[in-house]
């Protein structure tokens, strides 16, 4: 299993509590140092704090110097994702997590799952600083994004 921990520049102050290190696991690991790229395959968890992914393979993206060390700017997702926060569950079969921008934007069959309901559509974008969340249908398909919710029970 190949195992990495990595600083970002992210603060606590966001709705979705974020720690500054990420951890990521996985079967297999190939880093191309030139580069600043690092692909974990296979049962791939990134975590951090109260945010956890976890894909299919996942590519990591580093900036910043040989003295001061590098930090991760982004990471891809592909295969089966799926995005757990303490009050939500994504799917979808791409994602890509922007750390300097702080939004993750998942993509292809999106199920966001609460547990008051689920929302399906085609495109997700997470804004982490805000908690915004957008959701986008597939103009493809028939163009609506669809939910499904459980009111609460009468007291």
């Amino acid at each position: 299993m190949a195992q990495v921990t990595a600083n970002t520049a992210l603060d606590t102050k966001s709705p979705v509590n974020l720690s500054k290190s990420v951890d990521i696991s996985a079967d297999e690991l190939e880093a191309n140092l030139r580069k600043d790229i690092v692909i974990f395959v296979g049962n791939v968890v990134v975590a951090q704090k109260d945010l956890t992914l976890n894909s299919d393979r996942v590519t990591v993206f580093y900036q910043g110097d040989k003295k001061d060390g590098s930090a991760i700017n982004r990471i891809d997702a592909s295969g089966s994702v799926r995005l757990t926060t303490k009050t939500e569950t994504i799917h979808s079969t791409w994602g890509i997590y922007d750390f300097t921008d702080k939004i993750i934007t998942l993509g292809g069959k999106v199920v966001l799952k609460r547990k008051d309901g689920e929302i399906k559509g085609k495109r997700l974008v997470y804004n982490l600083e805000s908690g915004l969340i957008t959701i986008e249908s597939d103009p493809k398909g028939d163009g609506r994004v669809k939910g499904q919710f459980t009111l609460p029970k009468k007291q």
